[in-house]
């Protein structure tokens, strides 16, 4: 069972800001969730129940810090013609490893049961992934979708990527401030369903288990590296990203041979959350040019 939270204390009457990990709103519990042993690390898989299964039409969507494959639900629409895989980084990782060493090392194992190749869809942490993946396996990857890429710590804003971490806070004060973090992050037009699903997630994370993915971020620099990028790539970016800033998505786009940006102008940190129309009408397009 996920943990739940409890109220805040001493106010047991009033319901909490943020729903209970159980609660799972409309729109994000119709998910089928597959939990996969990968080199004895239990990875959560979601899927959509009456999505497309062409193994040749796979994209394996990698969230960002702290978030869950689930918040991706919003993708629901592009199901009928990918095969969508919602991959969740495990909540732990081994000390042997920097968390970004150990996921690259899950996704390209046999027990993982990922086809020979597929399409890669990051969103900032997991778009850090997603380029560090394709650099070491250019042969596996048909084409990438970069969500407000991270590709190097010295394009991101770094008072906001401060601000992220305040959704470790400790209780009661962690109800106060994570529902404004996710709110931050995910821009005005993010529904509560959405703020509730990422600081839902974030919270399961320990304190231990996100400051080592910060690390991987602070320590990423692939601007260099990423003219060896020889796949299809489109590049998503939200207009008021507080976190990645529009010219940093630009800055990575410039350094791919071929890739494309698209700006949401509207959009923040999350657009595939906050803006699905529009996300979903880009990714879309691109994808199915580049899978059929």
């Amino acid at each position: 069972m996920l943990e739940a939270l409890s109220p805040h204390p001493g106010s047991a009457a009033s319901p909490p800001l943020v729903p209970d990990v159980e609660d799972i709103q409309q729109g994000y519990a119709h998910l089928h969730c597959e939990q996969r042993a990968v080199r004895g690390t239990p990875v959560r898989l979601f899927t959509f129940p009456e999505g497309n299964t062409d193994a040749s039409r796979t994209v394996v969507c990698l969230p960002g810090l702290g978030a869950s494959g689930r918040s991706f639900a919003p993708m629901e629409p592009l199901a009928d013609a990918l095969r969508l895989l919602l991959w969740t980084p495990p909540l732990r990782t081994p000390a042997t490893h920097t968390p970004l060493a150990w996921n690259l090392a899950l996704l390209d194992h046999a027990e993982s049961l990922l086809p020979g190749r597929f399409a890669l869809l990051g969103s900032s942490y997991g778009s850090l992934l997603s380029i560090a993946y394709a650099l070491a396996h250019p042969e596996r990857v048909k084409a990438l979708v970069l969500v407000s890429p991270v590709a190097s710590v010295h394009r991101i804003r770094r008072l906001a990527l401060t601000l992220s971490t305040l959704v470790r806070s400790p209780r009661p004060l962690a109800y106060l401030l994570a529902p404004t973090v996710a709110r931050v992050l995910g821009g005005l037009s993010l529904p509560a369903a959405g703020r509730a699903e990422i600081v839902r997630e974030a919270r399961r994370l320990s304190p231990v288990e996100l400051l080592r993915r910060l690390r991987d971020v602070l320590a990423a620099d692939y601007l260099s590296r990423l003219h060896a990028l020889q796949v299809p790539t489109l590049v998503i970016q939200g207009g008021r990203d507080l976190l990645v800033p529009p010219r940093a998505a630009r800055d990575v786009a410039e350094h791919i041979p071929g890739a494309r940006l698209a700006l949401i102008p509207s959009a923040s940190h999350l657009p595939y959350m906050s803006h699905p129309d529009a996300f979903n009408a880009l990714a879309g397009d691109f994808l199915r040019q580049h899978l059929d």
